[in-house]
């Protein structure tokens, strides 16, 4: 069967009601609609095995009201926009307790990072600062503070990168636990990953691995975190609700997470408290994996004459420019640059202040650093230009702004992105649009999959974004290196308006991948009704059939 589940499940219409005094009691919740990710075990696929969907179920079965689904990769730009704020599910799971945008609940436990790899090899790491870590090869995720605590520790030449990935529901490999597999084959000494993705292939899966928690190890950057659920604010009633079922159902809880191998750190506030010894203060908790690139770095409140002091007393302008870039502040920037800091100078991670103004939407400051000269082709160290984070960051004025300065619109990430991509993959459908007429390449081949811009646009599920790709000569039928169409991603994932206009715009609706499946066929076994009775009327009528790749 071909796995191309990037799929929203549809989830039926549910309100909370909450009486005036904010209290909301069992038999008012019609269904407890979870926001998931599809693939990224063992937290949560849509196959219900992580262990956020058997607490799900514990806590459905307890209010009596089940369990429904929002399916969607947790590293989706807009996330909660698109979910929680959207009224499309009612509870996040493993969220910063009292993070702004949400009420959240008592934390339910504390976990960390470790550092895992094969029992035989006997590392006992007990610092950071062991030189060992500089001669294994170490695996870790693009946005993870255990990658920036070794970064500090000077870990960074021999670690290797795996990168945020939308498509893990349809390929495993992408999914960040992926690298403890990674490590358990022989092609790395060790990975630093969060915790329970480590603690899964241990428990569950029987590997032979030896894991070591490194929240003793540094307090800055933190490396354990307390997970909370999180509901929308207003939905006090349903946050106190599941207050009590978290209570009152701990022990079923411990024993999911005990199952799960989740290493668990001492913490009293939390539901469930675990033996590891925890660091002094715990650190408030972050969304772990999935934190966003958007993310400002480092101190950068100042005024100039504190800047002026600051270069007098020997700071380094270099250092400031980053920080100031990382401000969104001109007048420091302009100071800099005029007293010898160099515009083009990058931090750890390789960004630029152009970088760091593009992707944090500076728009004044991405204008003034393309004036003076800034390199509109600078990447950082995992291969993004700023005319990417423009695209991921859906500014189409930045886009014209970068392009007009010679930004290669063909530039590809270290995962094969080109800014196209990278519009399509996330649905940014303006930067998609300024691209797209400044003449990007349509039907560009990307990543080990061999995805087109169409098929990544379908996978995510942006119709809008799809559209413009097809208006523009997208080849409907493009197949990818398993022979999946656009037509069969779409019709797997029951989106009937995509499916109708691939095929008028000439899809074959009788195309099949390498294993023999059609859209018809996809369709058919997952009961997407409406798409099946579209593509029976097609075939029924010819329409649809042609055997050539026709375009657009």
């Amino acid at each position: 069967m071909v796995r191309t589940k990037k799929m929203k499940v549809t989830v039926a219409l549910a309100a909370l009601a909450a009486t005036a005094a904010g209290t909301l009691h069992a038999q008012e919740i019609r269904a407890l609609r979870v926001c998931a990710d599809p693939g990224n075990m063992p937290l949560s696929n849509d196959r219900g095995e992580g262990y956020q969907n058997k607490i799900a179920q514990v806590l459905g079965e307890a209010l009596g009201t089940g369990v429904q689904y929002d399916f969607r990769p947790s590293t989706e730009r807009g996330l909660m926009r698109g979910t929680l704020d959207a009224n499309m599910c009612d509870v996040m799971f493993d969220l910063p307790v009292g993070l702004e945008r949400v009420l959240t609940t008592r934390p339910v436990y504390r976990s960390t990072f470790v550092l895992a790899s094969r029992s035989e090899r006997d590392y006992r790491i007990e610092s950071l600062d062991d030189p060992r870590l500089k001669t294994l090869k170490i695996g870790v995720y693009q946005m993870s503070s255990v990658r920036e605590a070794l970064a500090d520790h000077g870990i960074k030449e021999n670690t290797v990168t795996h990168f945020i990935s939308y498509d893990g529901a349809t390929v495993p490999e992408h999914q960040p636990s992926y690298q403890v597999q990674r490590m358990i084959d022989g092609e790395l000494d060790m990975v630093a990953i969060w915790g329970p993705f480590a603690g899964w292939y241990k428990t569950i899966k029987q590997a032979p691995i030896t894991l070591q928690p490194v929240n003793l190890m540094t307090a800055d950057p933190p490396l354990q975190f307390d997970m909370a659920l999180g509901v929308r604010r207003g939905d006090r009633g349903l946050r106190d609700k599941l207050d009590e079922v978290l209570a009152s159902h701990k022990d079923q809880i411990r024993a999911i997470l005990d199952a799960y191998g989740v290493p668990l750190v001492q913490c009293a506030e939390c539901v469930i408290s675990g033996d590891l010894v925890a660091q002094q203060a715990a650190a408030p908790a972050v969304q772990t994996e999935v934190a966003t690139m958007a993310t400002p770095r480092g101190g950068t409140g100042a005024s100039l004459d504190q800047l002026k002091r600051w270069l007098k007393e020997g700071a380094d302008p270099n250092t400031e420019l980053s920080n100031a870039a990382t401000a969104g502040d001109v007048v420091r920037v302009r100071y800099l640059l005029e007293h010898g800091a160099d515009i083009d100078t990058q931090d750890d991670e390789g960004y630029t202040p152009l970088l760091t103004a593009v992707k944090t939407r500076y728009t004044e400051l991405t204008r003034f650093l393309i004036q003076q000269g800034a390199d509109v082709n600078r990447a950082d160290r995992d291969g993004w230009t700023p005319l990417m984070y423009a695209a991921w960051r859906d500014s189409p004025e930045i886009v014209g702004m970068l392009l007009a300065k010679g930004a290669k619109i063909e530039a590809a990430n270290q995962q094969g992105l080109t800014p196209l991509c990278i519009a399509a993959q996330h649905g940014r459908s303006g930067a998609a649009a300024a691209l797209l007429e400044a003449g990007a390449n349509v039907d560009i081949v990307v990543g080990g999959g061999g995805y087109t811009p169409l098929m990544l646009a379908l996978v995510g599920g942006w119709d809008d974004v799809a559209a413009k790709l097809v208006e523009r000569g997208a080849n409907v039928n493009a197949q990818n290196k398993a022979g999946i169409t656009p037509l069969i991603i779409a019709a797997a994932a029951n989106r009937v308006d995509a499916v109708k206009l691939l095929l008028e715009k000439g899809a074959d609706a009788g195309a099949a991948s390498e294993d023999g499946t059609t859209a018809l066929g996809i369709a058919s076994q997952r009961e997407n009704r409406a798409v099946v009775e579209v593509l029976q009327h097609a075939r029924a009528s010819g329409g649809g059939s042609g055997g050539s790749a026709q375009r657009g």
